[in-house]
């Protein structure tokens, strides 16, 4: 692909430092639909196609928001239309679908729960043509549902826990013919269950911490046909699991005995990953959390590959496959809580330092769409907005507001590299080289640019031999644009 390609966003969702909080990125036909906040409307149905990025509906007609701008959900898409758990100010939050045409207003397609108080739907998927997800009808508490285009009937499948207190059903994946998920009831605790549709039954697969104790299963992750997740016990702690249809094996035991190997997380954190033969895995030494472990599914052995943060916690989350190579959030003393990529040799590099310094831009909310990789994250001069990640063999990462084109070349290079900024308007801008720790080595500090062509030198004759990050900033600081420099 060419260093040079964009998708550019029209305008700035919520301008300034405030945030848009895009979360529950689903690519839905030729365009990708979330929730967003500009400000004016509060968190709403947004799209995004390559030439447009527009509210789709204001579905919350008051300042309020309709979308609760939750991390790591998405939206199913069944049929022509995609479902969304919304609040229209009136009913609570209920199951509505948008045929992702410009000016059709959202349908609320089920209202579990009447009145304003709502069902609370959080989590859903799709599975065989049905849509499952979890909901609080105020007899039942936050039980397994599922909803029927065919009937256009919501119904429930599950009464875990007895009562109106619901089993807190959480981590809902679509797996071999069935949906497992994590429930809780007075006798099990929190455990793995699963409902089948072909005899529709609801049932515990394994209580993993044997009696009232939970193992809380999360981190939920289909590799190779075999759903992996973490779970705890009072014996091993936080550890690796696997099931394969039949049978739940415990794989690791990173920190002996009783302590855990991993962390537990919010729902729908990836914490784990297949690339090549290998599971990856966001795992804890025994003094600090979050480390990059790879789990050898043939020898059974696992090892530590890197530590981002080697004296601290490396706080590796949200891991990703994209291009073959996976991407993930991680902590390091430099740069902060920054985007970086493992090829599966060597070593884990940074990839950007969107939020320059040690400050984090914490990446999150990762979705493909196209040949681009999108994702949240945080600046203090635009707040919380979406960025893309482009493959290619500068790795470049463009905030989507910046409509420019950037070159750099030579590159590899041994002495100057010159980077070809094509403007739209006039923009000043500073540049930012940094060493594969975060630290900034050179700096072309803040100039005025006029709108086409402009070059701007990079001397590095100085420094080492190795891989460098060169950044983009605007006047207000923001991160515009990032790529590598290879210095020969």
């Amino acid at each position: 692909m060419a260093a040079n390609a964009q998708t550019k966003l029209v305008q700035d969702i919520n301008p300034g430092t405030g945030s848009s909080y895009p979360v529950r990125l689903t690519v839905f036909g030729n365009q990708m639909v979330f929730g967003a906040n500009d400000g004016t409307n509060g968190e709403e149905l947004w799209s995004m196609t390559d030439s447009l990025t527009q509210i789709a509906y204001n579905i919350n007609p008051s300042t309020s928001s309709s979308i609760i701008p939750v991390y790591n959900r998405t939206m199913a898409v069944l049929g022509k239309n995609i479902y969304f758990p919304a609040d229209n100010g009136t009913s609570g939050t209920e199951l509505y679908s948008w045929s992702g045409k410009t000016g059709d207003a959202p349908a609320l397609v089920a209202e579990i729960m009447a009145g304003a108080s709502g069902s609370s739907i959080d989590e859903i998927v799709e599975m065989n043509g049905k849509l499952y997800f979890d909901a609080n009808d105020g007899s039942y508490g936050q039980e397994l549902w599922s909803y029927d285009t065919a009937t256009a009937m919501a119904t429930r499948l599950s009464d875990i826990y007895a009562g109106a207190t619901g089993s807190f059903i959480s981590s809902i994946t679509a797996y071999n013919g069935k949906i497992y998920f994590s429930a809780y009831n007075s006798t099990t605790g929190a455990e793995l269950y699963s409902y089948d549709p072909a005899t529709n039954s609801t049932s515990i697969v394994l209580d993993i911490d044997p009696g009232v104790s939970s193992s809380s299963p999360n981190n939920f992750t289909i590799i190779n046909g075999k759903l992996y997740f973490s779970a705890s016990t009072s014996t091993y702690g936080r550890e690796l699991y696997m099931y394969n249809g039949s049978n739940v094996q415990r794989l690791t035991d990173l920190v002996s005995g009783s302590g855990n190997g991993m962390a537990f997380s919010a729902t729908g954190v990836s914490k784990i990953v297949g690339m090549g033969d290998a599971i990856y895995l966001s795992g804890e030494d025994g003094t600090y959390s979050g480390h990059l472990y790879k789990y050898d599914a043939k020898t059974g052995i696992t090892s530590l590959v890197y530590k981002t943060n080697p004296t601290g916690s490396s706080v590796i989350s949200n891991m990703t496959m994209y291009a073959g190579k996976m991407y993930f959030s991680a902590n390091n003393t430099a740069a902060g809580n920054e985007l970086w990529m493992y090829t599966g040799s060597g070593i884990p590099t940074l990839v950007a330092d969107i939020r320059a310094g040690a400050g984090s831009s914490s990446p999150a909310e990762f979705r493909q769409w196209g040949k681009n990789l999108y994702f949240s994250a945080y600046d203090s001069a635009t707040g919380v907005e979406l960025y893309k990640l482009y493959d290619s063999s500068i790795l470049a990462v463009q905030n989507v507001k910046f409509n420019a084109d950037v070159k750099v070349y030579p590159n590899p290079t041994t002495s100057v590299a010159t980077i070809d900024v094509n403007l739209e308007q006039t923009q000043k801008l500073s540049v930012n080289v940094l060493d594969m720790n975060g630290r900034v080595v050179y700096t072309v500090p803040v100039t005025g640019y006029n709108s086409g062509s402009n070059k701007i030198a990079v001397p590095v004759s100085d420094l080492a031999p190795g891989i460098y990050l060169f950044t983009l900033h605007n006047e207000a600081g923001s991160m515009m644009f990032s790529a590598r420099l290879l210095k020969q």
